[in-house]
């Protein structure tokens, strides 16, 4: 077989690919199946592993993926090329006979059982990441009826590596953020107060369901042209004030603020505190300031979760009820009154509370799971 020669056009268009996988993630397939191409290759294999545990995952072109399973099930803690450590151990360009001599791997139950199966003989290896026993490699392979890698295949690929490392370090650090952007939606999501996300201009960035519950009933809060404001007009400017003062860049001199915005009777206003959330809490370029905007109804009711209450004092299922009753406010005739019980049976359940949290009197009692939770 001819050796390969990459074109420099061929080139420039598989390195734009990689750096659009970098933002793109399901275009690594379709790197994968370029790089084959340009490397005169049948298959290409992109694996993250645990090089201990054996276990990991794969993205593959020109081979099905399952047959991987046998790989990490299996193979993995079998495979000979991981067993031969090259030190420095570092990020680089190598084939399997620059770790094996070739007639040693072929005798072998790795090559026979596995390598075959996938019609692997000869393979180019580029590693791209390592952390701690984890490793990211991506294989370009040959078979057995193909010339193996040699020379200007090592050089192509040598001058290809800088950028696979490059592209994989983007997309890595891009799914990070994303992934901690998630976090950060889901916490505000689970928060029992409307929660809203706007930058230094009070553009919206991100609404939690009860905030957007909030804009859609019009309730104390409008969105105009993507910018949270107040219903009234001098409402609107104080919050455009609090969100100023705390999106100043200098985190000495930025600050929290507080205010209610008032709501038509006989609702009463809504209670709403506005707080630097710092930087970075979304993938932008610069990083830029944002505000946490916290906004409470004073006169809703406070939702309180069984099973927490259950989980924290070890309380039985109507212990629990009792408590909740108790949390709202209800005296013991009211609570038994409310849960269909007698008044004994209600102060029966107190005492036994009493016991559990090691309090002594009802309001003691509820001061302590107001603490909680």
């Amino acid at each position: 077989m001819e050796k390969v020669v990459l074109s420099v056009d061929a080139e420039a268009e598989f390195l734009e690919t990689v750096y659009e996988a970098a933002v793109q993630p399901e275009l690594w397939a379709d790197v994968l199946e370029r790089l084959s191409n340009v490397l005169g290759a049948a298959s290409a294999n992109l694996t993250f592993q645990d090089q201990v545990t054996g276990a990991g995952r794969a993205i593959t072109f020109g081979t099905d993926t399952t047959q991987f399973d046998s790989y990490f099930g299996y193979f993995a803690t079998r495979n000979p090329l991981l067993k031969i450590t090259d030190y420095p151990l570092a990020l680089r360009v190598m084939t399997d006979e620059d770790k094996l001599p070739k007639e040693e791997l072929v005798r072998g139950e790795y090559y026979n059982d596995f390598l075959k199966a996938i019609d692997a003989h000869s393979i180019l290896i580029f590693r791209l990441a390592i952390e701690n026993s984890n490793t990211t490699v991506l294989n370009v392979v040959r078979p057995a009826n193909r010339e193996p890698f040699r020379g200007r295949d090592i050089e192509s690929a040598r001058r290809l590596h800088p950028h696979l490392v490059r592209a994989f370090r983007v997309a890595a650090k891009l799914s990070n953020m994303e992934a901690r952007l998630a976090g950060f939606e889901e916490i505000l999501d689970r928060s029992a107060s409307a929660a809203f996300v706007v930058d230094r201009g009070g553009r919206l960035l991100h609404a939690n369901r009860k905030a957007e519950a909030l804009l859609a009933a019009c309730c104390g809060f409008a969105l105009r042209r993507g910018v949270l404001q107040a219903t009234g007009s001098d409402s609107s400017r104080r919050l455009a004030a609090l969100i100023g003062a705390a999106a100043v860049e200098d985190k000495a001199q930025s600050r929290s603020g507080a205010m209610t915005i008032g709501r038509p009777a006989p609702k009463k206003p809504l209670s709403v505190t506005v707080t630097p959330a710092r930087k970075g809490l979304g993938p932008t370029l610069p990083p830029a300031s944002c505000v946490l905007i916290s906004v409470t109804d004073p006169g809703a009711g406070i939702e309180i979760p069984e099973q927490r209450l259950r989980d924290l004092f070890g309380l039985t299922r109507m212990e629990a009820k009792v408590a909740i009753q108790l949390l709202d406010g209800c005296d013991v005739r009211r609570a038994a009154d409310n849960l269909s019980l007698s008044y004994n049976t209600v102060r029966a359940h107190l005492g036994r509370m009493f016991a559990k949290t090691g309090s002594h009197r009802q309001t003691q009692l509820v001061q302590m799971m107001m603490r909680a939770l």
